[in-house]
């Protein structure tokens, strides 16, 4: 389950969280490189952020997928300080082993 997270430059070519209201936010892209069937874990540190409140995935470079943060029948993520994304094709979880792609989220938190 390998990836790499890079942060997206907003208009004035910052990369780091930024607040909005009294959260900050973040824009980045994960380049998955080794997908596993149950996802891969995305940290809070790997966004420049201590705590996530909520993601937004806003892209996906693959056609054929779909990729979705998962939470539990509560509306939690992994944990305060992760989120899980898996990728899908169709009705079913993509089973993946290589290059997967990109997929672009906007992450809230704080710092």
């Amino acid at each position: 389950m390998t990836h790499t997270v890079t942060l997206v430059a907003d208009h004035k070519g910052f990369t780091k969280p930024r607040a909005n209201g009294d959260e900050y936010m973040v824009d980045a892209v994960i380049d998955i490189t080794a997908y596993v069937q149950n996802g891969i874990t995305v940290t809070a540190a790997s966004l420049g952020l201590s705590q996530i409140t909520q993601v937004m995935v806003t892209g996906a470079e693959q056609l054929t997928h779909s990729a979705h943060a998962v939470i539990s029948t509560t509306g939690a993520y992994e944990s305060v300080s992760s989120f899980k994304l898996v990728l899908v094709d169709g009705p079913t979880q993509t089973a993946g082993t290589g290059d997967e792609g990109t997929v672009r989220v906007r992450v809230f938190g704080l710092l």
